[in-house]
């Protein structure tokens, strides 16, 4: 296969002791592989030159591109410009519009435009093309040396080296592929939710076998969901339509478990049925303590329907703000179907909303009983119809029952809005 291949390689020692959590190398490699592209190899290194030398060059031997995250900067621990001075054998120039556009930034923020730490990272080595980066002082840079693999250089930090990319960086892999006429990865990724992964695979085992053996499954399970990935390699019309009948052999015995074609979220669907059917929604969260409400507006344009939420941890806050009666609260206690139902209809009534759902339960790890052990969860959803309540009886693990609780949450408002498709 003539696949273009790609390797990133993070920079930092706060990377590797764990201290800042390396979120750059997952999104730059979602992105490479909705281009087509392989990642082969993701590598972390101190900031070191000798070793940043060692790794880029043992990297260029196995790739097309590497991609670098980090060590660009006024700082002494800032290397990766020395070592790539080393690897090329090159020399820093000035290059003017870098300079301009520090000058700018250091006066926007009142600073010391004439500051030689600052001026500094209008030094780039002069073999290299450089890719602006609007939100910061440290450019990207493009080196693509007449032997050994192209090399994308890029600053570590994540809204910095994700607007680069954007604008500079991903149409030069575009265009690589296209130079080569390049086969690609191809994937589909399907959203399931409601089902165990194990549930699944019993559904699917016969249409897994009639699959092609070019047609890779895998199955990417989490605490929200269980996503299906469709994944083949070749000329991108032809993998297209191979993954387009794959997904039409597994839609029907996936059945009402499968949400979404086009790997959304969970919170994408939820997002994306509101807005179709023109509801509005309202929450009230005890031991999610606003989780749900985080996620929903996660999505951009979440204020089209989501009106807002009650973070009602205490019970006082219950009776006060969240309109549970005192005595519901003595008899049936907190975690109980007659609260999260008393819930739901008064958040519903207070928000004015179309729909509303509450939340209940002992995240743990402590608080259990016989009668309701750790991971009892209830939640109510109010609507024109009515209330439904439903019990769920989760884990041990304090951020897995939370997590589990919203997906729960999610699941019920996105079947009931199913329901009204007929």
């Amino acid at each position: 296969m003539n696949l273009y291949r790609i390797t990133i390689l993070s920079i930092g020692n706060e990377v590797l002791s764990g201290d800042t959590l390396n979120t750059n190398a997952a999104w730059l490699a979602a992105r490479c592989v909705s281009l087509g592209a392989l990642v082969v190899e993701q590598r972390t290194v101190p900031d070191h030159v000798p070793t940043i030398v060692e790794a880029l060059a043992d990297l260029r031997e196995r790739c097309d591109m590497v991609i670098t995250t980090g060590g660009l900067g006024p700082t002494h621990d800032d290397c990766t410009i020395a070592a790539l001075i080393e690897l090329f054998g090159d020399h820093l120039v000035l290059d003017e519009p870098t300079l301009a556009h520090l000058e700018q930034y250091a006066i926007e923020r009142g600073r010391d435009p004439n500051s030689e730490r600052l001026r500094s990272q209008a030094l780039v080595p002069s073999t290299s093309q450089v890719l602006p980066n609007p939100l910061g002082t440290a450019p990207g840079l493009y080196f693509e040396p007449t032997t050994g693999a192209a090399v994308i250089v890029l600053p570590g930090v994540p809204r910095e080296m994700k607007l680069i990319m954007e604008q500079s960086g991903f149409e030069r892999i575009a265009a690589a592929m296209e130079r080569r006429e390049c086969d690609v990865v191809a994937e589909r990724v399907l959203l399931t939710a409601g089902v165990p992964e194990s549930e699944l695979a019993d559904r699917i085992e016969p249409i897994r076998r009639q699959l092609p053996s070019t047609v890779e499954l895998a199955f990417l399970p989490s605490a929200l969901s269980v996503r299906l990935r469709l994944r083949a390699v070749g000329k991108r019309a032809e993998v297209r339509r191979i993954l387009d009948d794959a997904v039409s052999l597994l839609a029907p015995a996936l059945g009402s478990a499968m949400l979404s074609d086009r790997d959304e979220r969970l919170v994408d669907v939820l997002h994306r049925k509101c807005i179709a059917h023109g509801k509005t929604l309202a929450v009230a969260e005890s031991c999610t303590g606003g989780m749900l409400g985080a996620e929903i507006t996660s999505v951009p344009g979440s204020s089209s329907y989501f009106l807002g939420g009650l973070i009602c941890y205490a019970d006082a806050v219950k009776i006060h703000f969240g309109g549970v009666r005192p005595e519901t609260l003595a008899q049936y206690g907190a975690v109980s179907q007659q609260t999260v139902e008393e819930l739901a209809r008064y958040v519903r009534a207070a928000y004015g909303s179309d729909i509303a759902v509450a939340i209940s339960g002992i995240a743990g790890p402590s608080g259990g009983s016989d009668e309701k052990p750790v991971g009892t969860i209830w939640i109510a959803l109010a609507d024109e119809r009515g209330v439904d309540a439903r019990r769920f009886a989760f884990g041990t693990d304090r951020e897995t029952n939370r997590v589990r609780a919203c997906a729960a949450a999610m699941l019920m408002i996105i079947e009931r809005l199913r329901a009204c498709d007929g």
